[in-house]
């Protein structure tokens, strides 16, 4: 067997099938195009599925790839197992309706054994086929002539690929023997026969027969036209080819874990002597440099993908991939931001095959940073708090997992992980139901509510002390000087929606366009308390609109915590208003001023007062603007001032319907943007990351809104979200030029189609897509009717011989037909009026229930082709027309 470098076997793989005549797919982005039943692309033939169920002609019946995937439903087993990756590549060749059972079987012996090309010992591989599949047995044991000692006959558990209704098949598994060294009971082949779990014989290649139709009751038959999809796992075939113990110690992984080890300082080893003599705490070390070499390598590519970090779906994922990498990297000593470190190791390592990596180096390195920074603010007590629960209550209950999810960032499955170390039970199904209603909580928070009158007596009155620090500070410890409820003051509470100040407070009230925080308040004995709004009471206080998870009173001292992910974005998005503002200015006339705005988490909005809607070339201008600030990374400034020295020294903007103090605050950003505001601001202007200028509207009387978000994460996902919409959009005119061009081809329509489906995903594009969309469909239009006039020419050609009957100087023509449309119908009218003067045409087609009367135009004074076609006798007509022509429907 050769000894072959990952990308030597990548290679091998592909070249041989490409000398089989198999056309070579280039792997696609792990984010599904139109398949919402998939989160990610999950295996090879994930991105075949067109091709397979028809609803796309492949380039070729013979493919061949290898295809990059990610499967996330069981992320706690990576670093466990020895093959299990979150991100890995799949190895296939593939016929659709071409070869099948024999061919296949061949080709993969032939790459496996022959010297030319992977020259594995035949004594080494060993078969599984469906019992009842006696064509593969013969052909493995007659044709290639397997010994009987080394095939076996697997169950419909084993043998047999089948997901409910749809194609289905036996499959065929080569096993490749890696010797007694992974067998010490000595057990042999058996363990293959009995299907025992085991690391000796280690599969490498699956076949799947798609042979059969289940019709979702479980009746099958035969396909008309048979399939073959092949998979096989790449990590596991390097491994095989390295003589690894894990897919961990190959060519893959290895250059990651060892730049671990430096990060480390050499501190923990990743030890391969431990598969042998095994040895606990050593097993848990090597654990953690495997999930970090995992994760690191699944994260790189989602983020080259356009994923990027976030509370949802695909986003969600990579987030907890970075935390549980970040994690682990403490239990290797590391207690700082390091995984954005390993970048440049990953791409190293896979850039031959993947090229478009390097590009997006810096993008993935400051968005790893960022994201493992933000978790580590938090990771320090969230770890200490959650080590706490585990030696004193000896469970972690649902509330106990909510608030390490709300106030330290610990997704669930984090926690669940940590208290497993530990043989520590978490309340799951409770954290649940409680996040649930934590939610709703919050979706009613803006709803009306009497108390929020800040007009009531409750608050007018109200002259306690409430500071906010919360420019300086995320959390802190605060006194409940005052609470109340239905207008009234009240000294404690239990388990329901309250109003109370704090002697000091972190959490922003809603004002200047900036949504207000939310977040926890954690009282002595560990209860957590949701702030769901904070607003500004007449007297300046900060006023929080609290659920109560137990009981508060005034006068407990809690521990007052933010929505750190809100803060984070909100800021960016009110950073980005400001930017955008400045922007807008630049491209369209200084006279352009903000007449509102409104930021929070998920985005901007920005109203500007202006004569007119900005053209597309204008938008581009300012998404340039405001790529060049981002790039400059102008640090912020905080200035305290008068207004005076604000306006006529920072030259800061003021929106003069608000109304000003004494002093001023004013937020700079270079020479590029200073406006008065209270607000929450990133501290420079790389950490808004990127903008998206995604709509504006005409408000009336010269008001325009601005719609924008900021950050790669949102960025990335609104564009994902338009350009697969413009693609949706055009997918059935696609799919009938496909059926067209059989007949006629057009290199135009066809460029067009291709430049579309090549098009990078990005903002300039987004302009371009819709108008490259727009354009094919009215190209389509004009080519699509010059197609359908030549389909129907054809089938007219079997009408060219009929003959009327010459009556009194008069031609008829009644003709009953079953194979031609109304559209036909009607071209076939025309084509005997012109062949025929004086003629008087029926023509019935009593399948598709459609009736027409034509009479030629010499005619029309003495006969109405309308009278004709209502004074039928035959049968009952609705329709109408005119002297020349009648159509309808018969009833």
């Amino acid at each position: 067997m050769k000894k072959l470098s990952a990308n030597q076997i990548r290679k091998m793989w592909l070249d041989f099938f490409k000398s089989k005549n198999h056309y070579f797919l280039e792997p696609v982005s792990l984010v599904p195009v139109d398949d919402p039943s998939l989160l990610w692309i999950n295996s090879g033939v994930a991105t075949l599925k067109p091709y397979f169920d028809g609803r796309l002609n492949p380039p070729s019946p013979r493919l061949t790839n290898s295809q990059k995937s990610i499967r996330t439903n069981d992320i706690e087993n990576v670093g466990v197992t020895a093959r299990h990756q979150t991100m890995f590549e799949m190895l296939g060749n593939f016929s659709i309706g071409d070869y099948f059972k024999k061919e296949a079987i061949e080709f993969s012996w032939e790459l496996l054994t022959s010297k030319e090309w992977f020259d594995i010992d035949k004594e080494k591989l060993y078969i599984t086929v469906f019992e009842d599949d006696n064509d593969a047995y013969e052909i493995w044991t007659k044709t290639i002539g397997i010994a009987s000692n080394h095939i076996f006959k697997g169950t419909r558990d084993t043998n047999f690929w089948d997901v409910g209704q749809g194609p289905c098949g036996p499959n065929t598994e080569i096993f490749f023997d890696r010797g007694e060294v992974w067998d010490p009971k000595k057990i042999g082949p058996r363990l293959l026969e009995d299907d025992i779990e085991n690391d000796r014989y280690i599969e490498i290649w699956n076949i799947v027969f798609s042979q059969f139709n289940n019709d979702g009751n479980n009746n099958y038959s035969e396909l008309p036209r048979k399939n073959i999809d092949t998979g096989a796992g790449f990590e596991r075939l390097v491994s095989i080819f390295q003589d690894t113990p894990t897919n961990f110690e190959t060519d893959l992984f290895l250059p990651t874990i060892k730049a671990v080890e430096k990060l480390c300082d050499n501190s923990f080893k990743y030890s391969i002597e431990n598969y042998f003599k095994e040895n606990k705490e050593q097993t848990k070390i090597n654990t953690a440099f495997k999930v970090i070499a995992d994760h690191i390598r699944a994260v790189v590519f989602a983020i080259s993908d356009g994923v990027f970090p976030g509370n949802k779906d695909r986003g969600y994922i990579i987030r907890r991939l970075i935390r549980r990498s970040s994690v682990y990297g403490r239990k290797l000593g590391i207690n700082n931001a390091f995984l954005f470190k390993l970048v440049d190791i990953v791409i190293e390592t896979m850039k031959d095959f993947y090229p478009y990596i390097v590009e997006k180096a810096s993008t993935i390195r400051e968005v790893v940073e960022i994201e493992e920074n933000r978790f580590l603010q938090t990771l320090s007590k969230g770890y200490e708090h959650l080590e706490s629960i585990i030696n004193k209550e000896k469970i972690v209950s649902g509330k106990n997992a909510l608030l390490l999810f709300e106030s330290f960032g610990f997704p669930i499955e984090l926690t669940v992980e940590i208290a497993n170390d530990s043989n520590i039970k978490v309340e799951v199904e409770d954290f649940y139901n409680l996040f649930e209603q934590a939610k709703e909580v919050a979706r009613n928070a803006r709803k009306d509510d009497k108390a929020w009158n800040k007009q009531s007596a409750v608050l007018t009155s109200l002259k306690v002390e409430s500071e906010f620090i919360g420019y300086e500070v995320e959390e802190c410890n605060a006194k409940i000087n005052y609470m109340f409820a239905d207008d009234k003051e009240i000294m404690s509470a239990t388990d329901e929606i309250v109003f109370l100040t704090l002697d000091k407070t972190p959490f922003y009230a809603e004002k200047g366009g900036q949504a207000a925080d939310n977040g926890v308040l954690v009282d002595q004995n560990g209860n957590n308390h949701n702030v769901i709004d904070v607003q500004t009471g007449p007297n300046k206080q900060h006023i929080h609109k609290v659920k109560l998870n137990g009981t508060l009173n005034v006068g407990d001292v809690v521990e007052a915590k933010i929505n750190l992910d809100k803060r984070f974005y909100t800021m960016k998005n009110h950073s980005g208003t400001h930017i955008l503002q400045s922007a807008i200015r630049e491209i369209l006339d200084k006279s352009a001023l903000q007449s509102g705005s409104y930021n929070d988490e998920n985005g901007l909005r920005l109203d500007i007062s202006y004569n007119r809607l900005p053209s597309q070339e204008e938008i581009d201008q300012m998404h340039s603007v405001i790529e060049r600030v981002i790039k400059e990374a102008i640090p912020r400034e905080v200035i305290y001032c008068t207004l005076d020295e604000a306006l006529n020294v920072h030259n800061a903007l003021a929106i003069f319907t608000d109304k000003y103090g004494e002093l001023v605050r004013a937020i700079k950003f270079g020479e590029f943007s200073c406006e008065l505001c209270g607000g929450t601001h990133v501290l420079n202007t790389k950490d808004i990351e990127d903008l998206l200028i995604t709509n504006v509207e005409s408000k009336g009387s010269g008001v325009y809104r601005y719609h924008a978000v900021t950050s790669h994460k949102e960025v990335a996902a609104v564009l994902n979200e338009q350009f697969a919409k413009q693609k949706a959009e055009i997918r059935p005119t696609i799919d009938k030029f496909n059926e067209f061009k059989k007949y006629v081809e057009n290199k135009e329509i066809e460029k067009e189609i291709n430049e579309i489906n090549n098009l990078s995903i990005n903002k300039k594009n987004l302009a371009i897509i819709k108008i490259k969309v727009f354009n094919l469909k009215n190209k389509f239009k004009l080519y699509q009717k010059s197609v359908e006039d030549i389909l129907i020419a054809k089938k007219l050609d079997s009408y060219k011989n009929v003959e009327a009957k010459l009556v009194d100087g008069i031609n008829y023509i009644d003709l009953e037909l079953d194979d031609l449309e109304m559209k036909e119908m009607k071209a076939l009218s025309d084509e005997l009026q012109n062949k025929y003067e004086n003629l008087i045409l029926k023509l019935i087609n009593k399948t598709n229930k459609v009736y027409i009367v034509s009479v030629g135009q010499k005619l029309s004074d003495s006969y109405s082709a309308i009278d004709i076609f209502k004074s039928t006798k035959e049968f009952e007509v609705k329709g109408g027309g005119n002297k020349n022509f009648a159509q309808g429907k018969i009833v």
